[in-house]
């Protein structure tokens, strides 16, 4: 099944049952022209770094089982440690969704897979067609169908098996061109320039209603047909955003206007032990954003979180970033840029939502309110502090939010009872990036994007707002490595 932040557990009748399976006889299959599956067979396919087509019965209706390689990585003699399968009728035109094959994972196209199907765009067959199984590398399909199955065929062209490498090229391409040139910091003159340039648009930001004082209100309240894209904690990643941009159609819905990237906040300070207080990273981390924002002004959108502050409270394991960030602002960009930050810090949004989602750094308000409220939120430090810094309620925070506060966040907001709501702040582990059904709570989302190794988002794929997550990969040296 493809990769989630949390897979539903196997019945023990099911691992048994696929214990079974893969004691049956494999036929392997050098896969060098078209090939139907036999009746009732498994086969396995040696083919390493080939895309593979497979045509389903019995419409011939195709899906493309490309190997998931760095972009950074020479050709490949071994087999890819996990495949994406895709339709590329969708893939290539607008965010779509896809399953992910690791080592071990197995795609069964059936009607019991109705919801991982549909991220392909597929409705569930009225039978069990087929499965793929990722067997350390070697993939193995086998057909459930007592007639002649669905047919496999090798993408061999060069243009084709290139194909999503190229389509992500293209993309760091015009990253470079958004940035003007190199990822590196900006000279003095240029960030300051920079940063003024986005306080002035965001004088009159895209959906954000006013307060009753006529600035800039609380709250970003988007259109329901902008695809949103949501990023968690950054926290001083840029080669996570990088990676994330140059995935799906995510950057190409930003140019045509049709999606909109929304960061929750905390872009800066790196959360990885041993470099607390290492801001250069942070200094990189906002330019790019920046350059992003002011590229895409009405798409591209920044939710205040508790590290946007340069208060000395703000630190990890006592090391006071929200000082030392102060510090190196004056240092390498001086008072004037820091003043400029200031103005960013006091504008940002506290909330957005639509009819698809509602999303906001950390937790939705525990005390009683309106969207009046929201609002006029930003001179309400309590309401600052719920949004920005709050938890999950447990025995040792007995303040924190729960079920029946979500509930009235979407209630006030007048959407939908299962209206999905998405915060970032509190990763549950280290070892994922997004978390489902977050304290037992339908539609409640967690979402990470400072892991070392995997970058997650939430966007809309066949009509529901789902997870994607993409391996993190070292894009920055890449889009240096180019020519203008």
């Amino acid at each position: 099944m493809a990769k989630l932040a949390s897979k539903p557990k196997k019945s023990f009748l099911k691992q048994i049952r696929e214990s079974l399976e893969d004691l049956e006889a494999c036929h392997d299959v050098d896969l060098k022209e078209s090939y139907r599956l036999p009746e009732k067979k498994k086969v396995r396919v040696s083919i390493k770094q080939y895309p593979i087509q497979l045509s389903l019965r019995p419409d011939g209706r195709a899906l493309h089982l490309y190997p998931e390689n760095p972009l950074d990585a020479a050709h490949h003699d071994d087999e890819p440690a996990a495949y994406i399968l895709f339709d590329p009728e969708q893939f290539y035109t607008g965010i779509s969704g896809f399953l992910r094959l690791e080592g071990g994972d197995k795609i069964t196209i059936g009607p019991k897979e109705a919801d991982h199907l549909a991220q392909l765009g597929i409705d569930p067959p009225s039978e069990r067609l087929l499965s793929i199984t990722n067997r350390d590398g070697h993939l193995v399909f086998k057909n459930h169908s007592g007639k002649l199955g669905s047919c496999i065929s090798p993408l061999t062209s060069g243009k084709k098996i290139n194909r999503i490498a190229n389509w992500r090229y293209d993309k760091l391409k015009h990253i470079r061109e958004i940035f003007g040139g190199p990822i590196e910091l900006l000279s003095q003159k240029d960030a300051l320039a920079l940063i003024k340039s986005v306080n002035e648009r965001n004088t009159k930001e895209a959906y954000r209603a006013k307060d009753n004082k006529g600035r800039l209100g609380g709250v970003l309240a988007l259109p329901k047909k902008l695809n949103p894209i949501l990023v968690g904690d950054l926290h001083a990643k840029p080669d996570n955003l990088l990676t994330l941009l140059t995935q799906n159609s995510f950057l190409e819905s930003l140019e045509d206007g049709s999606a909109s990237l929304i960061i929750l906040g905390d872009a800066v300070h790196r959360e990885d032990k041993g470099h607390y207080e290492e801001m250069e990273s942070s200094l990189l981390m906002m330019d790019l954003i920046f350059k992003i924002k002011l590229r895409f002004p009405d798409q591209v959108f920044y939710i205040c979180g508790n590290h946007d502050s340069f208060s000395n409270e703000i630190g990890k394991a006592g090391i006071p970033q929200g000082l030392l960030w102060k510090k190196a602002i004056i240092k390498n960009r001086g008072k004037e840029y820091l003043k400029e930050m200031e103005n960013f810090y006091a504008q940002l949004p506290l909330l957005a939502y639509s009819k698809n989602f509602i999303a906001c750094h950390a937790a939705p308000p525990v005390s009683d309110i309106c969207i009046d409220d929201l609002v006029n939120g930003l001179g309400n430090n309590k309401l600052y502090r719920e949004l920005t810094s709050n938890r999950l309620r447990a025995p040792h925070r007995p303040g924190g939010y729960a079920k029946g506060d979500i509930k009235r966040l979407r209630k006030c907001l007048d959407v939908a009872e299962d209206t999905p709501v998405v915060v970032g702040h509190t990763p549950l582990s280290l070892d994922q990036s997004l978390w489902e059904r977050v304290g037992d709570i339908e539609n409640h989302y967690i979402v990470y994007g400072s892991h070392e190794d995997w970058i997650s988002t939430l966007t809309m794929v066949a009509g529901r707002l789902r997870p994607l997550l993409y391996p993190v990969e070292p894009v920055t040296p890449l889009i240096n490595s180019l020519n203008d």
